[in-house]
Formats: structure tokens, sequence, C-alpha cells
């Protein structure tokens, strides 16, 4: 085994420099440092995970902490900070904050490049200094590059509290399974760079900004199902709807077409059987555009060449509102749902959640707005661990 595979400090410092993570400066620097405080370079270690601590020693990567050592806010703050820093400055991390709203809710805020970034966390109490990882783990795929550079964020250790973690190329992260690490977690969601010009919180600025990251065929099957949505409306209520359908768009009227699309289809096996006949497709046009009418939301669509991907290939309806408050929900699944539940219930419930997620996020900006001073604790935990 060469001194480049031993599982040594001195191994893993070299595998970094012979993998372009770390410069030999830095790479002797934190062996320097390791051997300051008594530490044998040259000792096998079994369980590798014992060497991380030289990224550390090396400036490299960043700390998941098992809980911050002080304020709870700046806990969050630090460690996106110090993950953006990973990218060399093609990420910028700013307004790192705690907000909770008029109903307690609570969210990690932050900006990425210029876009705001929100995601609920919970916590186990204000004097509590354990951060929610769930919001942690979201937060730092968020600061994933992205673009053309193929790089994403690996968690070196099997345990996740106190972890080291890297921002990675594919061979890099090869290289140190390579070298005996067990990298089980990666990081990354889907980036956001660029801002419309639209202004901002209107319907323009969310359907630009749909258009501007969505690819070209996710763009062609949206303008497409747009495009023909009045004359398919048209045609669906002349050739399907009864007389005296309330076709008003209002609660009233969905009331009506639940009745409607359980009278007409007994199970699923009987809604493939007909689906070739326009009435399904007409009633998820109708179910959308009532919620368009009632809620600020839009219709939206993702293509993927995997079959697998859930509500993909599909029309959605999205609520006007930063993903981390959700909204959005499938008309097709909702009347699918209905035909095997046999109750209106749920499909009332799944569009509603369009208009709740618009509520939480004005509220979120109302709390944002009034400042820390006004949100005292809440934004800010500095009680005791």
């Amino acid at each position: 085994m060469t001194n480049a595979t031993r599982r040594t400090l001195r191994g893993f410092a070299d595998t970094l420099v012979r993998l372009g993570i770390a410069t030999d400066e830095q790479a002797a620097a934190g062996l320097a440092k390791a051997a300051g405080i008594g530490m044998d370079l040259d000792e096998e270690f079994e369980d590798t995970a014992e060497l991380t601590f030289l990224l550390g020693e090396c400036g490299l990567g960043f700390q998941m902490p098992e809980k911050v050592s002080g304020d709870l806010a700046d806990g969050y703050e630090e460690l996106l900070l110090d993950a953006a820093a990973c990218s060399g400055g093609s990420v910028v991390v700013e307004d790192v904050e705690l907000v909770t709203d008029e109903d307690g809710d609570e969210y990690l805020h932050f900006r990425r490049n210029g876009r705001s970034i929100w995601h609920p966390t919970e916590h186990l109490s204000d004097s509590t200094r354990y951060m929610d990882w769930n919001a942690a783990f979201d937060a730092i795929g968020d600061l994933v590059p992205g673009n053309d550079d193929p790089r994403g964020f690996h968690q070196l250790d099997e345990e996740s509290y106190d972890a080291w973690w890297l921002l990675l190329t594919p061979d890099q992260l090869e290289g140190l399974k390579e070298f005996g690490l067990p990298m089980p977690v990666q990081l990354g969601n889907w980036v956001r760079d660029g801002m419309p010009t639209a202004e901002p919180e209107t319907i323009a600025w969310y359907l630009e900004d749909d258009r501007l990251h969505a690819s070209e065929e996710s763009r062609r099957c949206l303008d497409e199902w747009l495009a023909s949505m009045d004359a398919a409306l048209d045609r669906w209520r002349t050739a399907h709807l009864p007389d005296g359908f309330p076709f008003d768009y209002s609660l009233d009227s969905l009331s009506e077409l639940e009745r409607l699309v359980l009278d007409r289809f007994d199970g699923p096996a009987s809604l493939e059987a007909v689906a070739a006949d326009g009435f399904f497709e007409g009633a998820v046009r109708y179910v959308g555009e009532t919620a368009l009418r009632r809620w600020p939301c839009r219709w939206t669509y993702q293509h993927s060449d995997d079959d697998s991907s859930v509500f993909t290939n599909e029309p959605m309806i999205r609520s006007n509102a930063p993903d981390g408050f959700a909204g959005e929900f499938s008309p097709d699944y909702l009347l699918r749902t209905l035909v095997r539940s046999r109750t209106s219930d749920d499909m009332r419930e799944r569009m509603e959640w369009v208009g709740e997620a618009v509520d939480s996020y004005r509220k979120a900006l109302r709390a944002r707005a009034s400042g820390p001073s006004d949100r005292g604790a809440h934004s800010r935990f500095n009680g005791p661990s």
C-alpha cells in the first residue's frame, strides 16, 4: 500500500492534495497543527472517519454541529456562511435569520445570490440549541453551486452529529470512497440562479421565474396546455356538462362537478376505460382554473424522462409563494383520488393548501418586516442549553 493510500493523517492529507481538494500549503498547515497537538502523522486508523478532523486544521469544508454553542439563529448563519464559502465565491449567503409569525410558525430565511429562500423549522423549545436538521440539510442543499458546476455537498462521516462536509466533484467523491470514507449523505436541491425582471410578488414575476428555470420541453408542454385552455373548456362544457351546471368556477360548481365525476366513474378501471372521450381532461382543466380564480397561483409543468418521478409530466397548480411554503396540487391526482375514495373532503382540503401557503407566506413577510426587536426571543433564541 502506498503512502498516498495509507489510512494515516499523512495519507489523508496526500489524498486530499492528489484529488485537488486541498493545496500543498493547506495540507502542510493542517499536518503541522496536528503534529503540534501531539498527533502521530503516520499512525494507522481503522476508522477513517477519525481522520476527518484534519479538514478543519486545513481550513476545508464545514462541520455540522450537534448543537450550537450560543445563539441558535447565529448558529444557522455560521453554518450557511461556512457552506457557501466552499463554493469559492459563486454562492453568496445573506440575511440569515429565524422568523416566527403571528401564529407561532417558524421559518429559516436567507438569501442565496439575491434569491430569498425559506424553510419551515421546528425546535424543541425556545431554550434549545439543537438545530432543525431537516431544515439545515435542505438549506445546505440550496447552496450547491449548480449551473455548470458539477460539485455537490457530501458528508464524510457515518454519523451526522458533528460530521464534516465537503463540496466535491464526482471524481473527488469516488477518490474519498476509495480511501475508505463512508460518504453516506449527498445534498443537492434544484438551484435557481437568475432573477426575473418583473415586479416581485406579482403573477408576472412567478411566471417569468418558472420559465427562466424550466427546461425547453417543460415550457413547450405548458404553453401547449395553456394555449388551448379556453377552447378546450368551451368544448367540454358543450359536450359533457348538463344544462344548468353552474359554470362559474365557484365552490358550488366544484360540488356539482364532484357529483358528475362520481356518477360517471364507479372506480379507477371505469375511468381508464373512457379517458379518451375528453370529459376527464376537461374536469382537470376546470379544477385548476377554479383554483386560479380563488387564490394567487398558476399552472406549472415539469417534464421528466423518468416515468417514476412524482407529479412530473402533468399540469400542476402551484401557489405564488416560495418553495418552502409548499402549496401545490395536481388536479389530475385529486380527481383520480375522488374516483377511488368516493369522498370529496380530500379534494377540497388539498386545493385549499394553495391559499394556506400564500397566507403563511404573507404572515412570514409581516413578521420579518417587523424586525428582530418586535419578534424578540422568537427570532433569536438566547436561553440556556
